[in-house]
């Protein structure tokens, strides 16, 4: 029944090619772009994935959900040159994260592993502004998630089954609020979701709503993983003002996460100098905090300087093999 009602779903979207891109860009490897609207009210998906051929289906199958951050399209997300929209308005947001250049960065290093990224865009242009406006939401999101992971079962032909699929959940800014709210709906967090990671978007935070959860999750597999990235952003003065509450930016919530989770028994090991505060446990927890005395605004350089690659890597055999997070961009030779 459930392949059935999948089937007539897809026809029911009439799903379109955005494009395939023929070689050189991914090693040997071809990929191939699905987006789809509406498969859950006010959303756009777009599915980045190599082509079937190109999938081993001896290999896992990392599929990445980047739910964007306030204000972004796919298209500024994804990323371009600068000279390729030097024209057009808002043209310095292609240039701030660079998620596909840096998506095929990760294919390009680990070749036992085939990578998808699917990009999560809210009509509203704010997963913060969508998840309040539906209070359903946290059965939205499960519900796209999981139908996601069947189109891309689907257009794999088979070779990144559901049960192949090694889920991550990562979010920047405003995202975040699309990876809580998912939380929010589910009583554990499920086994198929193997790292969540919150690059400078865990304002949504509450320890009553969401540490037992991570704790619960982190200690059901050793291969499951919390990453989070974020910057000291209450010295942050803009146009006369504060830009976020003493105990409302994304550092302060870091060090609440990270509280929280000493307090539910994890052994994080702390450490700090003039440029990072840490908390960390082996291949398991990475809790990043960028200090900023002089009131600086990181919040997009933290995905820009190896953010989202740092992000998947920790903890794996590549962990800073080729890059180095807050270096220079390593991924520069893959940017369109």
């Amino acid at each position: 029944m459930r392949s059935i009602l999948y089937g007539l779903l897809v026809t029911l979207l009439l799903p379109s090619v955005v494009f395939s891109r023929e070689g050189g860009f991914v090693s040997d490897r071809q990929e191939i772009e699905y987006e789809y609207r509406g498969l859950i009210p006010e959303s756009r998906v777009v599915i980045n994935m190599p082509e079937p051929e190109y999938i081993n289906p001896a290999k896992p199958t990392i599929v990445i959900f980047y739910a964007l951050p306030n204000g972004n399209t796919i298209e500024q997300t994804k990323g371009r040159k600068p000279d390729a929209v030097s024209g057009e308005k808002d043209g310095w947001r292609y240039d701030i994260q660079h998620i596909a250049a840096q998506t095929r960065f990760l294919r390009s290093k680990d070749k036992n592993s085939n990578y998808v990224v699917v990009y999560l865009e809210s009509a509203l242009r704010a997963w913060t502004t969508h998840a309040s406006k539906y209070g359903d939401s946290p059965r939205m999101y499960r519900n796209l998630i999981d139908t996601v992971r069947s189109i891309i079962a689907d257009k794999s032909s088979g070779k990144a089954e559901r049960g192949k699929q090694s889920i991550v959940l990562s979010s920047h800014s405003g995202g975040g609020r699309f990876i809580f709210s998912y939380i929010q709906g589910e009583a554990t967090i499920p086994d198929y979701i193997k790292r969540i990671v919150f690059l400078d978007s865990v304002y949504g935070y509450e320890e009553s709503l969401h540490s037992d959860k991570f704790c619960k999750w982190l200690g059901q597999s050793s291969k499951n993983a919390l990453v989070v990235y974020s910057y000291i952003d209450t010295t942050v003065i803009l146009d006369g003002k504060h830009i976020v509450s003493p105990t409302g930016g994304t550092g302060y919530k870091s060090r609440q996460m990270a509280g929280d989770l000493i307090a539910w028994g994890m052994k994080l090991t702390s450490a700090s100098d003039t440029s990072f505060c840490s908390y960390t446990l082996k291949n398991k927890v990475q809790i990043l905090i960028k200090e900023n005395p002089h009131g600086k605004i990181y919040h997009t350089v933290l995905v820009e300087r190896n953010g989202f690659v740092s992000s998947v890597l920790f903890g794996t055999r590549y962990e800073q093999r080729g890059y180095k997070f807050w270096g220079n961009r390593c991924y520069n030779p893959f940017i369109d």
